[in-house]
């Protein structure tokens, strides 16, 4: 797993995008808007993604989230006020604040 971290505005969107039209998967969305405004993204980026999918629409075995908080909040429909992630030899992190 690949974590991406950075401020609004760094590239974490773009990053994912690229990262979705290398492996061929899908990024897991929390509305149909936000698929339309990646697709759009994408586009603009001249990168051929696989079509974003919301949990509605979901029959992917693997998928990439952009903006954990916002989906799990709009997904829940609640305020996330923490989350953990296992860190282990599987995870990469990668900070765009630090270039």
């Amino acid at each position: 797993m690949k974590i991406i971290l950075g401020n609004p505005g760094s590239g974490k969107t773009k990053e994912l995008l690229s990262l979705s039209a290398e492996k061929n998967v899908p990024i897991l969305c929390e509305s149909q808007a936000r698929v339309e405004r990646l697709l759009v993204k994408a586009q603009g980026y001249g990168l051929n993604i696989p079509t974003p999918v919301t949990l509605d629409h979901l029959n992917a075995s693997e998928v990439i989230i952009d903006d954990i908080e916002r989906f799990f909040s709009c997904a829940l429909n609640v305020k996330l006020t923490a989350l953990s992630v296992n860190r282990d030899k599987s995870v990469e992190i990668k900070d765009l604040d630090k270039k």
